[in-house]
């Protein structure tokens, strides 16, 4: 089976057979209120994942991609919060289910690599200390067994002298290994699902190989669905199965991983490409940005979100800055989809321009 997306939400049962996807999203759309109005993070988004295997998430900040993750471990205050439709993270509907519940599943069924792991570690208490109480959360075992844990955890995801290290505070960890920590910790649970967002911003490119490479492996070792949030399709392209595009709290697009990076059939998924250097051509000429700014999700442009940035908007009098465009499956690929006015035959044209354009340079 393989992971898919849709906009139309699915009708649920209680009951989820093991070929069902670990995890489920159904038309789920998320709105915080603020005193300037409502800001629409997430706006109808479907997709499914499965155990095994690895969705990357793309997009601009403020897209709705960390919105979503929070979401799906029920991290959002619920004063100001308001969540609709359907996440099912295994058999249990995580919008409908008791905060407690979530709870209980945070760490054990489903757990997150955060972005920035020195704030998210506490500076305060040991590295060592810390896994130890992510173990003993859901199990209930002396603080013996569970340092014995984190010490085989430290040593798995590749950390020397983990008997020592686990002694040592998260400033005195390299970047590097302060990610690896958080990985251990992550996954003291062997959790189902891993959600990981950005874990390789800020690291040098062999440190980051690095912990891809550590997560390949470990997501071989537990079978685990993982999500891959990220702005890096370089990093995208080497580990993950299937791509989703987001744009304004939307899915744009959507694909395996070939399908998106090698044959994408939307705009803005064309701007993030183009904006990509290549080892090839003139080193000192400049990079090409999508032009013009996210939109604010507070007032978010009507029709497709994208057409005021979108060179190709209104063409041959198209309705993209009145009707939304439907996430519709690609002739020939029932499982890419993309959102967009423009003909297929006309995206394919259009792309196929830009790409011999760049490999002529």
């Amino acid at each position: 089976m393989t992971t898919t997306v849709s906009d139309d939400p699915i009708e649920s049962t209680e009951a989820v057979p093991t070929s069902k996807p670990y995890l489920s999203v159904e038309d789920l759309r998320v709105q915080f209120r603020t005193e300037d109005g409502i800001v629409k993070a997430v706006d109808g988004l479907s997709f499914d994942l499965d155990r095994g295997k690895t969705l990357g998430i793309v997009g601009e900040s403020g897209s709705g991609k960390s919105v979503t993750s929070l979401t799906v471990l029920g991290l959002h205050n619920p004063s100001n919060t308001t969540i609709t439709g359907q996440i099912r993270v295994g058999d249990v509907d995580v919008v409908k289910a008791s905060p407690e519940k979530v709870r209980r599943m945070r760490g054990r069924d489903m757990a997150m690599i955060f972005q920035d792991p020195l704030t998210a570690l506490h500076p305060f208490y040991t590295v060592g200390r810390q896994i130890v109480e992510a173990y003993r959360v859901h199990h209930k075992v002396s603080k013996a067994v569970a340092y014995k844990r984190a010490i085989e955890m430290l040593d798995r995801v590749g950390i020397p002298e983990p008997h020592k290290r686990a002694k040592q505070h998260p400033h005195e960890f390299s970047g590097g290994m302060r990610q690896r920590a958080m990985i251990a910790m992550g996954l003291v649970n062997d959790p189902d699902l891993i959600i990981a967002d950005e874990p390789t911003t800020a690291l040098d490119v062999t440190v980051q190989a690095q912990i891809l490479d550590l997560l390949a492996d470990l997501q071989r070792e537990f079978n685990s669905a993982i999500v891959l949030i990220t702005h890096d399709l370089g990093v995208v392209s080497q580990v993950a199965d299937d791509v989703l595009v987001m744009y304004g709290g939307r899915a744009v697009e959507f694909g395996t991983a070939e399908q998106v990076l090698r044959r994408s059939h939307h705009p803005y998924t064309w701007g993030l490409l183009n904006s990509i250097p290549t080892l090839h051509g003139d080193a000192n000429e400049a990079l090409v940005p999508i032009p013009g700014n996210p939109p604010s999700l507070l007032n978010v442009p009507s029709g497709c979100s994208f057409h005021p940035r979108c060179a190709y908007a209104m063409l041959d009098g198209g309705p993209c800055g009145v009707e939304r465009p439907e996430l519709l499956p690609i002739a020939g690929a029932p499982s890419h989809l993309a959102s967009c006015h423009l003909p297929e035959a006309e995206r394919m044209s259009i792309r196929r321009t830009d790409v011999e354009r760049v490999e002529a340079k």
